[in-house]
């Protein structure tokens, strides 16, 4: 290995909240990997991590390799804009190539690249890049991430070992317990016998612990169960890679977000059909649409398809004036593109929601504008300023400082930080090395 470098790897662990690692005992759980790897035996922020706008798992997990906001790396949402559904529920897997990400950069530099499962790793430069991707479900995800991993054929390779690979889809425990057995098989059959040569890089995503959130509730039992799955592997993944580099490694721990417990849907679309803005067939599917709110959790972002239509736009204003008017209609804020700028996120909305806490905003155009019956217990993409949407950041290894609170960070500081762990900086990121 290159003198004076250390390996790191890096895993996000979905939706987790600073008050489920410091906090265990009122909350009835129990994770002692982490209590011990990181907060006893490391560096963590006391005081949480402030999310991106908005705060929704894909343009978190692109700042999180970038060190850079939203409206600067490109990925705005989880899903594509897309009022029609011409592009059939497709999510933003893509690495952005707006901005470097830790893979190509620590590449550049020497390392090994890797990464495991993921989010927004598709077309990712590295030397193992297994990416999240979905189509459907089937055996038909396997062959599409096979033919986009780097290099191509290692996940069929993968599986003959460990068997079907975690698409993106699979959100459970199980599914968790088969990303995790997918990043050990890399560090075992891919990393370990290089890094003797070359320092490594990697990073992995387990999932579950906010899905079951979203299914159960934030502190439910399944949430709870999941959690502490989650960190029984964790401590497998930190003991591994320390054996397997002699000590010179750091393992970083984080999260995209937090999230909260859901107490009504709202849906702007409705409001937008009511003034002439969408048209639909009558059993729910949009014909044409004139201005268009896609959901980001508790956020959604509000497009006009033509902006020289004067017409739109003037209805469009009326209805963000009626939401914004009483309190009951679950609004906090509405943005106009200026200001959603300033808060990092949406450069190309015409205005953003972004809702009270507990109400969750859908796509639906018809129904009800609000109603009591949930599509989710729990969700994110809430306000960035909620407490409740703050996220993890916890770090240890070698030459990490033990016991060690660094009060609050934003999550746009975690790539320049790590890059300043393997020696090097990140120009384009917004954020800062925060172990100085």
């Amino acid at each position: 290995m290159e003198r004076n470098k250390v390996s790191v790897l890096l895993v996000s662990v979905d939706a987790l909240k600073p008050e489920f690692v410091f906090e265990q005992e009122r909350l009835g759980i129990s994770l002692p990997n982490i209590s011990k790897y990181f907060v006893e035996n490391g560096t963590f922020a006391g005081g949480g991590v402030q999310s991106v706008f908005p705060t929704f798992t894909y343009p978190c997990h692109q700042s999180i390799i970038t060190g850079t906001n939203p409206a600067t790396h490109g990925i705005y949402n989880n899903g594509i804009f897309d009022p029609l559904g011409e592009h059939m529920g497709a999510w933003h897997w893509f690495a952005s190539r707006k901005v470097e990400n830790l893979w190509e950069a620590a590449g550049k530099h020497g390392y090994l690249s890797a990464s495991v499962a993921f989010p927004t790793s598709v077309a990712a430069e590295g030397d193992f890049i297994a990416p999240e991707f979905w189509w459907d479900g089937t055996e038909l995800d396997s062959r599409f991430i096979d033919a986009m991993s780097v290099p191509q054929g290692m996940i069929l390779e993968m599986e003959k070992d460990i068997g079907r690979y975690a698409g993106g889809l699979d959100l459970t425990e199980a599914g968790d317990r088969q990303r995790y057995r997918a990043a050990m098989w890399v560090l075992d059959h891919k990393i370990a016998p290089r890094t003797k040569e070359r320092p490594f890089f990697m990073s992995a995503y387990f999932a579950s612990f906010d899905e079951m959130a979203h299914q159960y509730g934030v502190y439910s039992k399944e949430a709870a169960h999941a959690i502490e799955a989650i960190d029984r592997m964790l401590g497998d993944l930190v003991e591994r890679v320390h054996s397997m580099t002699d000590d010179r490694a750091v393992v970083c721990v984080v999260s995209d977000h937090g999230t909260l417990d859901n107490r009504y849907n709202i849906r702007p679309n409705v409001k937008l059909r009511e003034a002439g803005l969408i048209t639909t067939d009558g059993n729910g599917r949009v014909t044409d649409w004139r201005a268009w709110s896609q959901r980001a959790g508790g956020m959604s972002e509000i497009r006009l398809k033509n902006g020289q239509d004067e017409d739109a736009g003037k209805r469009l204003a009326q209805v963000m004036k009626e939401l914004s008017s009483d309190p009951a209609f679950g609004i906090l804020e509405v943005l106009d593109r200026e200001q959603a700028i300033e808060r990092g996120g949406f450069p190309l909305a015409d205005y953003v929601l972004v809702s009270r806490k507990g109400y969750e905003i859908r796509d639906d155009a018809e129904g009800d504008y609000c109603t009591e019956t949930l599509h989710q217990k729990a969700q994110h993409g809430y306000c960035e300023r909620f407490e409740e949407m703050r996220a993890s950041f916890m770090i240890e290894g070698y030459g990490i400082e033990r016991n060690c609170d660094i009060g609050s960070m934003k999550l746009i500081d975690i790539a320049p930080t790590l890059a300043a762990v393997m020696g090097f900086e990140m120009p384009q990121a917004e954020g800062r090395n925060r172990l100085k």
